[in-house]
């Protein structure tokens, strides 16, 4: 390559890492501008809501507005039971789906890569088509109106065990070997030689289940529409159904900012390990 055409190509590059940042910070001013909005409307006395000419900041800082979905429905019910779906489920998909990767990595057994096709199949399914005869078999254990209904149908996932399996591949076979010479059964070795190496795959799947769940509205909404049993999604919805009428817009927006913490926090806990364990499964060095 000739000097001057190496001096046109460094010029091009910094122009168009430059177009780059510019759309990426455009784009992100105008997500960031949204939650901006949405978090002040929560401060809002609500006839400045939907005030025009729109105003960004409130002429009264309302910080009660936090407390009144606490005070006008059973919002720490529905927080509850979002926690205890959410943990239960991400722990639950923890475990099963790093069992099954381990199973499709590290074992050579007859129909292990037609079983494995037949999981990832699964993903092209729509889960609003498998709704119906899911909701009739959860109908005849029992389960609707109860955590079990909840909890349980979402126990694993395929893109779950997809992420594990392929992470379980980088592992080198020479250290399962060592171990299993040393007298280890293979949970022991799934216990304490794998798990210990796969900690940033599984924090990347508990950031994606948690997440996943924690906004599911369809299935809670069936199985879940009890006050006992319902969800923030499904707590949130009813709210708004019986406030926007009266002026409850800075109320729901308080809601709603309340139910995002838990996702954000724990993004923001996990974020390290979610980038590693995504490189990891990807095969980038």
């Amino acid at each position: 390559m000739s000097t001057g055409a190496m001096v046109v190509s460094r010029k091009r590059r910094p122009v168009g890492k430059v177009v780059v940042f510019t759309l990426l910070l455009a784009g992100g001013l105008v997500f960031a501008s949204v939650f901006v909005y949405a978090a002040l409307s929560a401060v809002k006395p609500a006839d400045e809501v939907l005030a025009s000419p729109m105003r960004w900041l409130p002429s009264q800082w309302l910080w009660s507005n936090f407390t009144l979905p606490f005070e006008q429905a059973p919002f720490a019910r529905y927080y509850l039971n979002s926690t205890v779906v959410g943990v239960s489920v991400t722990l639950l998909n923890v475990v099963t789906c790093t069992l099954a990767g381990y199973s499709f990595s590290k074992f050579a057994y007859r129909g292990r890569n037609v079983l494995f096709f037949v999981v990832l199949a699964t993903l092209m399914v729509p889960l609003e088509v498998i709704y119906v005869p899911l909701y009739a078999l959860v109908f005849d254990l029992g389960w609707v109106n109860s955590f079990a209904g909840l909890i349980i149908p979402s126990a694993t996932s395929a893109f779950g065990i997809f992420l594990m399996r392929q992470s379980i591949d980088g592992l080198p076979d020479e250290l399962l070997e060592a171990a299993r010479i040393d007298g280890a059964g293979e949970l022991r070795i799934l216990r304490h030689v794998v798990a210990p190496m796969m900690v940033s795959p599984m924090a990347a799947l508990a950031l994606f289940i948690f997440m996943t769940n924690w906004d599911s509205h369809l299935w809670p909404l069936l199985v879940g529409n009890d006050a006992d049993h319902q969800t923030l999604p499904v707590g949130l919805a009813a709210m708004q159904a019986n406030n926007l009428g009266s002026g409850g817009l800075p109320m729901m927006m308080a809601a709603a900012l309340l139910a995002l913490l838990p996702t954000l926090l724990l993004f923001l806990v996990l974020q390290r390990k979610f980038v590693e364990g995504i490189t990891m499964t990807a095969g980038i060095k």
